[in-house]
């Protein structure tokens, strides 16, 4: 607390309801942080008083408080230039810190030492008990000490006496070590002030004036922000000596005159305050104005009068040899105690080792014998529960063979049938291709539990290299063809080769390397994948230009379902299966697998197989068969009669699932990733009317996508849907504002993205129109960019917290189904009419309608969370009055039953 009468209140607060339940420890640390307080605001004096009344109370037990309560009072006495008894507070608790065996407590106490010594020009004592601070801090590795002693070190080697050229440079590389970047978060805003003052004034003496300044403005700058006067009044004070010796006088002036403001000479440190009358009498000599100059050339004397350092430096000394008598014989007296201990302790041991010798053998025994019959319970139950896991593998992998099998069947008798119409057709294909895809997935999760349980086998059988490898490369043309990229074969494999090989683990290696290469190639991009035999070998490898893979993602890619964890890697997806895979194959086939990364650039997979030649089988055929065409979508034509959606998603098969939806009822802008669709609104002469954007996609994912159209002035009004799979990114989602954005989770239905797209459409529609119609603009076509911009009115980050705002109101009354507007009004000091004026404008929907929205949200909301499970409940939760009625509006905003979802 910077406010000293609230910190007073606070205080007295707490000292009242430590006295009442007589807690004295508590009381007294209440008053140490009073000091430190008082401290910080430069009030010394009171810190003095506080430190006194809290080192009376401090006991023992409390170590912390007992020591540093009388370390603050000497600080404070040697402030006020009382160094013999500044000293003899320090040595009293340090000679009890020693005799208590507080070797991290002892620290501070040494480094008090120091720096009182050095105040009063006795470098080398200060110095003996500096180092030995930092090197107990070392020890204990307390590094909040060992800064604060390098800086005390530093300043002792910089001061009067010690500062030689070695010295200093010495002072200077251990100051800037303690304000090293490493050490930031150990340090407080007050400490770095502190330290970088203290850097100031060491370019100072090195004569390095221009850095001096720099860092005096940035200490300077921290300690008026922080209110902590005591720094100000050091930095002003070198700042004052720096401009004295380059003869600016008028800022020495200025600056020195601040100083004397900031305290009461009573409160402030004495040196420091004669060192400013001293700079302010030659700064107003310099300008000849005499008469300031000998008014602090007078006060000046008179306070340097008053510090006696010559008999305090004496005594000081005396204290010194005290305390270093007593310790000498703390030492003796120690090592006595030590010697007799020593003895009763070893004949304690002996008889003690006879009598533990004999138990341990015995218990020694027993426990084997434990241990083994534990180990084989263990092993037993390992035994049964590997057996299970691979039982449900099997069993979980019959269970979806089953439906795929009864979605494949009848897709491919569809097929075959060829009554269907071409667009029909594609949808067929999509089904057939991706539950074959599924059926691949789960596949190889019975692999990999084959592979833990050491039951997967080659299936060896002669295979045509060149040709087999051919059929794999060119059943990923047509998805490298969708994000035009430079897809190439390098296959120098004979063609007459056949060798024995587990083709359906091959065809797996194979088509999870490219597959990756596919997803983590950008747009336009280059993959080479090249196949040789050498030395009957197959040396085969898949390299992809792009970022590659982080060097901290490396040494794990191939850990079963790793994913990355670079924070500026894009969401990808993936289930950290397909590398294992193919680190396993590999290895179970014999060879071994290679990844060389070059960051930044693009990434190559090289494996190496042995194999072993085969005899052509009779009846070969050639060259397998790749999978069908994959539909591309493109852009439609432009209807000037029909709203304009633009799809981003690098997903071809989903784009064109997406687009066979909503081209029958909307003109469509397809794009592979966020990037691209920045890039085609800025070609565009008209902005669409909705954004559909998926979450994991290259070079910019939907996140990045969303937040740069609503920074942009041009694009902030245009609505988005989020297309995510993820269930818990639903708070990141929340951004998405209620009648304006939303979010599709996957999977979805075709006439649930088809109402919301609607509902979008027609709320932003209706707002534009509102907008329009009160500029005097009303126009029946979209405009063009220019007259959009002129047109709509953008919503201001005031507009958007007054929405939250609103929304946070509804929400906190949500259980009342006969909340009123008059209600919602009062509460955000508004009237009525004020309030559905507002509304209208910002959403382009009624009051009462948008408060529907909010509930559908929260019901939406509750169905997700999974906590309830009937019609009845989410309708009471979302503050709908009968179930029927909610059912209805619910289906009517998100096109699909809500008893579908529950």
């Amino acid at each position: 607390m910077k406010n000293q009468d609230s910190a007073a209140m606070l205080a007295k607060h707490l000292v009242d309801s430590a006295r009442k339940n007589k807690d004295v420890a508590f009381e007294a640390r209440v008053l140490l942080a009073r000091a430190y307080q008082a401290y910080g605001i430069g009030n010394e004096r009171d810190a003095l008083i506080f430190g006194r009344e809290a080192t009376r109370l401090a006991t023992p037990a409390d170590s912390v408080t007992h020591e540093k309560a009388p370390i603050m009072v000497a600080y404070m006495l040697s402030r006020e230039a009382k160094t013999v008894e500044a000293l003899n507070v320090a040595f009293k608790i340090l000679k009890e810190c020693d005799n208590r065996g507080w070797k991290g407590l002892s620290i501070d106490c040494r480094s008090c030492i120091a720096d009182i010594y050095r105040s009063i020009d006795k470098p080398k004592q200060a110095l003996l008990y500096a180092e030995q601070a930092a090197k107990d801090a070392q020890s204990l590795k307390d590094t909040a000490a060992y800064i604060f002693a390098l800086s005390n070190i530093s300043n002792i080697l910089s001061g009067h006496g010690m500062a030689t050229p070695a010295n200093l440079a010495r002072s200077t590389r251990l100051m800037e070590q303690v304000l090293d970047e490493k050490y930031r978060h150990f340090l407080s805003d007050f400490s770095i002030a502190r330290y970088q003052g203290n850097l100031g004034r060491l370019y100072m003496m090195a004569h390095e004036d221009a850095r001096a300044e720099k860092i005096l403005n940035q200490s300077l700058a921290l300690s008026r922000k922080g209110d902590f006067k005591t720094l100000q009044k050091h930095n002003l004070n070198e700042l004052i000596t720096l401009y004295v010796d380059h003869h600016e006088f008028k800022k020495a002036v200025l600056y020195g005159e601040e100083a004397v403001a900031i305290q009461p000479e009573e409160q402030s440190n004495l040196t420091i305050q004669k060192n400013i009358y001293n700079h302010l009498t030659d700064a107003y000599e310099g300008l000849g104005d005499y008469k300031n100059a000998f008014k602090y050339t007078n006060l000046y004397h008179r306070l340097k009068d008053s510090i006696n350092a010559i008999d305090q430096a004496r005594d000081a000394d005396e204290l010194d040899k005290k305390y270093r008598a007593d310790r000498r014989l703390l030492v003796a007296a120690g090592q006595t105690r030590l010697v007799k201990v020593q003895r009763n302790f070893l004949i304690a041991l002996a008889v003690i080792v006879i009598i533990a010798s004999a138990i341990g053998y015995r218990w020694f025994i027993v426990k084997k014998r434990k241990e083994a019959a534990r180990l084989a319970e263990e092993h037993r139950q390992l035994e049964k529960l590997d057996a299970l896991k691979t039982r449900f593998f099997a069993n979980i992998s019959h269970e979806l063979r089953t439906p795929l099998t009864l979605i494949m069947g009848p897709a491919d008798q569809l097929l075959t049938l060829n009554t269907a119409d071409h667009e029909q057709q594609n949808m067929l294909l999509t089904i057939s291709r991706n539950s074959k895809k599924l059926l691949n997935m789960v596949n190889e999760l019975l692999d990999l539990s084959k592979l833990e349980s050491g039951n997967l086998e080659l299936k060896l059988k002669p295979v045509a290299l060149a040709s087999f490898i051919k059929a794999l490369y060119q059943a990923f043309v047509s998805a490298a063809g969708y994000k035009e990229i430079d897809y190439r074969l390098i296959n120098s494999v004979a063609p007459t080769l056949f060798v024995s090989l587990d083709e359906e683990k091959f065809e797996k290696i194979v088509n999870n390397l490219i597959g990756n290469a596919l997803k983590f190639t950008p747009y336009a991009g280059v993959i080479t994948v090249t196949a040789a035999t050498e030395a009957n070998r197959l040396e085969f490898s898949v390299s992809n230009s792009g970022k590659g893979i982080h060097p901290d993602d490396l040494p794990h890619i191939f850990d079963r379902y790793y994913q990355g964890k670079a924070e500026d890697a894009p969401s990808e997806g993936g289930t950290g299966i397909g590398l294992a895979l193919v680190r396993e194959f590999t290895e179970l086939m014999g060879g071994h697998v290679v990844v060389d990364d070059n960051w930044g650039k693009g990434i190559a997979f090289k494996i190496s197989i042995p194999f072993a030649i085969a005899q052509m089988p009779e009846g070969e055929e050639g060259l397998p068969s790749a999978d069908g065409e994959v539909l591309l979508p493109v852009d439609t034509a432009l209807d000037e009669n029909a709203p304009i959606v633009m799809l981003v998603e690098d997903h071809h098969e989903m784009a064109a699932y997406i687009a066979a939806v909503l081209k029958p009822h909307y003109n469509l802008i397809i794009v592979n990733n966020g990037r691209e669709a920045l890039n085609k609104l800025q070609e565009l002469m008209v902005l669409p009317n909705l954004i559909i954007s998926d979450v994991m996609m290259p070079e910019m994912d939907g996140f990045t996508l969303l937040e740069t159209l609503k920074q942009s002035s041009t694009y902030y009004n245009i609505p988005v849907i989020m297309l995510t799979a993820l269930a818990h990114q639903r708070d990141k989602l929340k951004a998405l504002h209620i009648g304006v954005d939303d979010y599709v989770t996957k999977p979805f239905l075709s006439t649930e993205l088809l109402a919301r797209v609607a509902n979008l459409i027609s709320n932003a529609s209706y707002r534009n129109k509102i907008n329009q119609e009160e500029a005097g603009e009303m126009t029946a076509a979209p405009a063009p960019k220019s007259q959009t911009n002129e047109a709509e009115s953008t919503l201001s980050p005031a507009d958007m917290a007054w929405l939250w705002e609103l929304e946070a109101v509804v929400r906190k009354h949500i259980g009342k189904t006969d909340f009123t507007l008059a209600e919602l009004g009062y509460e955000l000091n508004i009237s009525e009419r004020q309030l559905f004026r507002r509304i209208k404008t910002l959403t382009g929907l009624t009051p009462n309608k948008y408060i529907r929205a909010i509930r559908l949200q929260i019901a939406r909301e509750a169905i997700e969370s999974g906590k309830y499970r009937t019609l009845a409940e989410v309708s009471y939760i979302a503050g709908f009055d009968t179930p029927s009625y909610f059912s209805k509006l619910f289906k009517e905003q998100y096109g699909r039953d809500v008893n579908d979802l529950l």
